[in-house]
């Protein structure tokens, strides 16, 4: 299948490089706020996490975030060609797909489809339409790759249809990715089901994380609160303000439970079960 086939074609070359770890204050090196990514540098990557990344500066994007030390291990998709040694206990363990990783492996995902849409266009002689009803569901690239995947135009996929993105052994969390998507759990996605699964709404602590590093890029404003947030998105139990020397508790929501607030360390595991019944007061 052309649209799949260009998966797996690198664009170009990307030499090996080092990316540095942030660091966790942002007000700081300009250095350490994470910079925009654009579709012009598009050139796919794959990380030292095991994860294949469309741009050299998506992978860049995702180490500042995240506070991780990543590392190109090479260009193109992943795994790369050296990495073929029998299965261990400890990658296997590395195989969990946390919340974090099918959010990001969406927006990889999207890279994806909105490079290949682009290389349709080019190579097409004008005579792609697609159906109304997907149009007015399915923003821009996500609904042209729900077409190109829906073989039967009956307006779902199904697991055959699916499996035409054959990225199992390049991508860890495919599968559990689009079993998410399946909300109502039929064995098919429909086409809400698929827009929705591509343009739900990130885990709150990274969705303020990622606006915080945004506002502080442009404003530069120092001591701005830096949220703690889980592997999964979501706001740590206790949060702290080193600028105050305050701590409290939080939902993983991140609304404050009332009298948590003190100097030192609060006893989050206790308080977060009691107040949790009290929010509505």
């Amino acid at each position: 299948m052309y649209v799949v086939a260009l998966f797996f074609f690198s664009l170009s070359l990307v030499h090996r490089h080092r990316i540095k770890q942030p660091a966790v204050k942002l007000h700081g090196n300009k250095e350490n706020l994470c910079k925009p990514c654009h579709m012009t540098q598009l050139a796919s990557v794959c990380g030292s996490d095991g994860h294949t990344y469309s741009s050299v500066c998506k992978l860049e994007q995702q180490a500042c975030l995240t506070s991780k030390q990543l590392t190109v291990k090479c260009e193109g998709q992943c795994p790369c060609t050296s990495e073929h040694s029998p299965t261990s206990d400890t990658d296997l363990k590395q195989e969990t797909c946390t919340g974090q990783d099918l959010a990001d492996l969406g927006d990889r995902l999207r890279d994806w489809f909105q490079l290949l849409h682009e290389n349709a266009k080019q190579n097409s002689s004008g005579n792609v339409a697609l159906d109304k009803n997907l149009v007015a569901s399915c923003k821009d690239s996500i609904g042209w790759m729900f077409s190109k995947l829906d073989t039967n135009s009956d307006l779902f996929l199904d697991q055959a249809e699916l499996a035409a993105i054959n990225l199992d052994k390049y991508e860890i969390c495919i599968r559990p990715f689009f079993n998410s998507c399946d909300t109502y759990k039929d064995g098919r996605v429909s086409t809400a089901e698929w827009c929705f699964c591509f343009w739900r709404e990130k885990p709150p602590c990274l969705t303020e994380l990622e606006r915080i590093q945004i506002q502080e890029a442009s404003k530069k404003k120092p001591g701005v609160f830096i949220p703690s947030c889980d592997e999964d998105g979501y706001y740590r139990k206790m949060q702290c303000d080193s600028s105050s020397g305050e701590c409290w508790c939080v939902d993983h929501l991140g609304t404050e439970l009332t009298g948590t607030r003190m100097h030192g360390n609060p006893d989050c595991g206790k308080e977060r079960g009691e107040d949790l019944g009290q929010e509505g007061h």
